[in-house]
């Protein structure tokens, strides 16, 4: 007999067909949720693409004109984010404990943290161009208003100085998002999603430039008073620390962004013998014969800032003078910013000075006019007197370029272009051919952030460093005719801690004959002869602090040098072997290179047991930063590194920069910039 069914009670039967109904609208809501982040999603990947295509016109921007729609996609890519954040933000904290989800647990757990961070980026990025609008409109608009005064520059500092509220709200955003990214390991994150953390690492970086300078500029264009600057010609023919032998110098004086005075003058002009100099260190009397530290010598230290300071110092001794900062450039930076300024015309040339004939120009104020056979060596000294006048017209003249409003008389046809010389300025920087120090501190800091001061900092957590800096103390211009290769080896696994080998080749490709080099102050009859000569080089190594040198360069006093011409039995046969400069040690040599010979110099020595980086896991971890000498161009560079035996690579950075054979890892490359390399491995058992 079968069981009558059992009966629910209504109360059941109602709790029932509720929890039904409830799990159906709580579908139907997620559901709805998820179409709603699906919408944002795809709109806001689309405006980012949208965005990406305008950042990618140019490497260093966009046009100045399609900076609206690029304000337009950030603005609606804010909306999409902010939207995502305000439909999901009760459900993410939820994904910290989906981390074990095959495949993309890694992002359902940083999920909280990435959409913080794309959200605080567009709130950040949103704000700051909305404040930024005046001034931008400002900036690229094809005439000034009717009833404006001053120049374009005049006009936007003041507006740069009312937006300052939003930028450092920005800011403030921008250093959150910093953080939040800190804490996240994209190791954990699948492709695609490690893919997007990757772009905006390397979008962030200029993001926080451009808030982080709108914040400074109206502070350096003399906002609150009267700013100088001094701008140094470096001469990287004649290659010095800091990029090259100083043989003009300018001084500009701003003043709420108008440009109140410039003048330029020849280095030696600066001397005032009246005034008291400071000595010269000892490796600089023994190199170059000088005591007293002169304008035009005093970019000896490699660390810019050091040497900015000092020629601050000694400005305002010898002419009065007290500057707020130096801005330096060599003849590399000069060529790429008239390039990009289009042709220049001004009096003193009879023919547009372009980037590709500005360093003939001034290499034709060289030609001695009273020079010729027989009168070797005698001087003209109305040429010698203006002979580097030519710098100060044509920087006068691209300042007026600058400064112009559309459609200057200097200016080509449509205006300048902006965009490319924001380009040729980035490139001039990151390449190191242009270096700032400023005094302010933000500004200094600013700079020193995008690796813009030529400083020689020390990297945290200590990491292996090198820097190889040529000083060319010939008296000459031969630079240009000097071959360099820089092969560093580097052996990690070694017992008593790594050990280095560098070797520095120079060839000399100088076309002039002679029988003995001869170390002289010696000007020539024209530019040309100045390049074709021995090739006179005080070399320093920087390398980290605590290394110790096994064997260096086995050399002696050259018997051309004005060290061994003066006669004293009782000198050095070497110079200075060993000195130290900004918490690194130093090693130093000193030789002279024929024309058409070359020369190899090399030190072998142990690094500090800090440059391995030992982990938890027991890996260990070597990061190695080599430097670029400003002034030069792109040294090649040759690296080995030689793993422990039985060792196993297990990371690389850059990926695919090293190529593997057995334990060696090897790569050539050159150093157009800084370049850093970094491995992790595990230690062979």
């Amino acid at each position: 007999m079968r069981k009558p069914r059992r009966k629910w009670p209504a109360a059941a039967q109602w709790g029932c067909l509720a929890l039904v109904a409830g799990l159906a609208i709580a579908g139907l809501a997620a559901a709805y949720t998820g179409v709603r982040l699906i919408q944002h999603a795809t709109s806001a990947r689309a405006h980012l693409q949208a965005l990406e295509a305008v950042l990618a016109e140019a490497p260093a921007g966009p046009a100045l004109e399609g900076l609206d729609h690029a304000g337009q996609h950030l603005s609606a890519m804010r909306h999409d984010l902010e939207a995502m954040q305000s439909v999901a933000g009760p459900l993410l904290p939820m994904g910290r404990l989906l981390g074990w989800v095959p495949g993309y647990g890694g992002d359902l757990a940083a999920a909280p943290d990435l959409l913080q961070m794309a959200t605080g980026v567009t709130a950040a990025g949103d704000g700051a161009f909305q404040a930024l609008i005046p001034a931008l409109d400002q900036l690229t608009a094809s005439e000034t208003a009717p009833d404006s005064t001053g120049t374009r520059l005049e006009q936007i500092v003041p507006l740069l100085d009312g937006a300052r509220p939003t930028l450092l709200a920005a800011q403030q955003e921008l250093d959150a998002v910093r953080q939040v990214r800190a804490g996240i390991d994209t190791s954990s994150l699948s492709p695609r999603v490690a893919g997007l953390v990757a772009r905006l690492d390397r979008y962030l970086p200029w993001f926080q430039t451009a808030v982080d300078g709108a914040l400074v500029a109206p502070a350096l264009l003399g906002a609150d008073g009267p700013r100088t600057y001094l701008i140094l010609a470096q001469n990287n023919h004649e290659l010095r620390p800091t990029g090259g032998f100083v043989s003009g110098v300018g001084e500009l004086q701003v003043d709420r962004g108008r440009l109140v005075s410039l003048s330029f003058s020849d280095s030696y002009a600066v001397d005032n013998l009246e005034v008291p100099h400071d000595l010269t260190p000892l490796e600089f009397q023994q190199t170059l014969g000088g005591q007293l530290w002169f304008l035009r010598d005093a970019n000896w230290d490699a660390d810019f800032p050091t040497s900015a300071r000092r020629i601050l110092d000694i400005y305002a001794r010898d002419r009065g003078v007290q500057a707020d900062g130096v801005i330096a450039l060599d003849l590399t930076a000069l060529k790429w910013l008239v390039d990009a300024l289009g042709p220049i015309e001004f009096e003193a040339s009879d023919q547009p000075v372009t980037g590709d004939n500005v360093l003939g120009l001034l290499q034709e104020q060289w030609a001695n006019p009273a020079a010729g056979p027989g009168f070797e060596g005698r001087y003209d000294r109305e040429w010698w007197v203006h002979r580097k006048d030519f710098m100060g017209e044509i920087a006068g003249a691209a300042l007026d370029e600058l400064l112009a409003d559309p459609p200057g008389p200097n200016q080509v046809a449509g205006g300048l272009d902006l965009a490319t010389l924001a380009q040729a300025m980035r490139r001039s920087l990151d390449e190191k051919h242009l270096l700032l120090y400023l005094a302010d501190p933000p500004a200094a800091a600013l700079l020193r952030a995008r690796n813009w001061d030529g400083a020689l900092p020390v990297p945290n957590p200590p990491a292996d460093l090198l820097l190889v800096v040529d000083t060319n103390v010939g008296f000459n211009k031969v630079d240009p005719k000097v071959a360099r290769t820089v092969h560093y080896a580097v052996d990690v696994g070694t017992p008593d801690g790594p050990e280095a080998h560098l070797t520095v080749t120079y060839q000399n490709h100088s076309s002039r004959d002679v029988e003995a080099c001869v170390q002289e102050a010696w000007y020539g009859n024209s530019y040309a002869d100045m390049m074709n000569r021995c090739y006179w080089n005080y070399v320093r190594v920087y390398v980290p602090a605590g290394s110790q040198l096994i064997q260096g360069p086995s050399l002696t006093l050259p018997p051309g040098s004005l060290l061994a011409q003066d006669g004293d039995p009782a000198l050095p046969a070497t110079i200075s072997p060993t000195l130290i400069e900004a918490d690194r040690a130093v090693w130093a040599a000193f030789f002279d290179l024929a024309p058409g010979e070359a020369r190899r110099v090399a030190f072998h020595y142990r690094l500090p047991p800090g440059v391995l980086e030992r982990t938890p896991g027991g890996l260990v971890r070597y990061r190695l930063r080599v430097q670029k000498q400003p002034g030069t161009e792109a040294v090649p560079l040759e690296l080995e590194l030689r793993l422990p035996a039985g060792g196993e690579l297990v990371a690389a950075t850059p990926a695919g920069a090293l190529s593997t054979n057995g334990d060696i890892l090897s790569a050539a490359m050159d150093l157009r910039h800084d370049r850093e390399i970094s491995i992790v491995f595990r230690e062979g058992r």
